[in-house]
């Protein structure tokens, strides 16, 4: 059900430069700080650990960006996944609260900051993310949002129905805007900052799949099939493709599998009443609508199955008429041309993991849908944290032992089958 065919070139691969992937791992290698996995959250650790001043070796399984770092839509959102800052600080408690919160009101002008740092050609473009409401209870709720993060200091501002439906050219009831975010290439992106990684001394290994985690007196050491790297500090940025790595890994977070989609180039008359301005856009139904251009001026969006088959087909299909209903300018459905898939991490409560498996051993992620903005800032915390420039203490979220999710088997076929749900909620709102 997760497989992802990373060979074959999707629109963001198809429109990013190219990269010479770096060698495989021979023979056994020596390092400060090992991370393992090469996604946003792995490269943002080594460059945190790095910059802290300790030598790194990254491993990737496959090649960077073949997994869902390089195959999301591409929204870079200064927001958590459903709940308001006053509910972190909730759960979490006024200090690591705050500190939460903080930095996920960031961590979008972080991701966009590395790009020009580095000088990174992601297509990145920072107009802004937009939250529209479509109903009563979820204007409220929009408004919440709004009101809580204002009062943090982030850059927001709200917005009438019709600045919101001209905006976003789709009627809505009013919503919010949140100024740091945006929209990026986001397999641009890895591309990006594997080089920038490169040129800041970390040594990256890919087609290297960390097989076995390896206890030692003074660290570990971590196997791959054709050589091992020894570490005192090891940080697991695995995400959704962790597999039997570390026993009972797997079991704390839900691999979730959605699509994306992208129309053909719109025309200049399309894009004057669509996206004004170019926004990233993603709505309030349980059923998610979610939209940006791309370099090339395609809309690109997209959704999920609840039965794969035929999946291109339909998912074209499926997108072409959300389009449509979505957008009055288009006058019919709109041309879908191109599709491709991939999968991200869910947990049942939807807030990231800190865990810590042993002395020296780390693993971190787990977005829920959020992750291009906040694994850049979460991940070089991680870093920092590796090198012995953060505490325990000191970190954003709460370093717990690893949570299993119940009936774990169970919880990942009903979250990959909710969507028909979805939309009937969505129906009756």
């Amino acid at each position: 059900m997760f497989d992802v065919d990373w060979h074959t070139p999707h629109l963001w691969r198809k429109t990013a430069l190219k990269r010479d992937a770096a060698p495989r791992l021979l023979g056994d290698h020596e390092t400060d700080v090992l991370v393992v996995g090469g996604g946003f959250t792995g490269m943002a650790a080594a460059l945190g650990a790095k910059d802290s001043g300790v030598n790194v070796i990254m491993l990737e399984g496959n090649e960077i960006g073949s997994a869902a770092s390089g195959r999301n839509n591409g929204l870079v959102i200064s927001h958590h996944s459903k709940a308001s800052p006053s509910e972190f600080e909730s759960t979490f408690g006024p200090v690591i609260g705050e500190r939460y919160n903080r930095m996920v009101a960031g961590s979008a002008g972080v991701a966009f900051g590395l790009m020009q740092r580095f000088g990174i050609n992601a297509h990145q473009v920072q107009e802004g993310w937009i939250q529209p409401a479509h109903t009563e209870k979820t204007l409220k709720r929009a408004r919440q949002f709004y009101e809580e993060w204002k009062a943090i200091g982030a850059e927001v501002s709200w917005l009438s129905s019709s600045d919101a439906t001209a905006k976003i050219g789709s009627p809505y009831l009013g919503g919010w805007m949140v100024h740091n975010s945006g929209h990026i290439n986001p397999f641009a992106m890895t591309i990006g900052l594997a080089n920038a990684l490169e040129q800041e001394g970390v040594t990256i290994f890919e087609n290297s799949r960390a097989l076995l985690i390896e206890r030692l007196d003074r660290g570990w050491r971590v196997h791959t099939d054709q050589g091992s790297v020894t570490a005192p500090e090891v940080v697991l940025a695995t995400n959704a493709l962790t597999g039997d790595i570390w026993p009972d890994l797997k079991r704390t977070l839900i691999p979730f599998k959605v699509f994306q989609a992208a129309t053909e180039p719109l025309c200049d008359e399309l894009r004057e009443k669509i996206l004004v301005g170019d926004p990233a856009v993603s709505d309030m139904r349980n059923d998610l609508r979610y939209f940006h251009y791309d370099c090339d001026n395609r809309l690109v969006s997209g959704a999920t199955h609840t039965l794969w088959f035929d999946e291109a087909e339909r998912g074209r299909a499926k997108v072409a008429q959300v389009l449509e209903k979505a957008f009055p300018a288009f006058g019919g459905p709109p041309k879908v041309v191109e599709y491709w898939h991939g999968t991200f991490a869910v947990v049942p409560d939807r807030r990231p993991r800190l865990y810590r498996l042993g002395p020296g051993l780390v693993f971190g992620g787990v977005y829920s849908g959020r992750g291009v903005a906040l694994s850049m800032s979460l991940g070089q915390e991680m870093g920092r944290w590796a090198a012995g420039r953060r505490s325990d203490d000191e970190m954003p979220l709460p370093v717990t032992a690893m949570q299993k999710i119940r009936m774990h088997a169970v919880a990942v076929q009903v979250a990959n089958r909710m969507h028909p749900w979805h939309r009937l909620q969505d129906r009756r709102s």
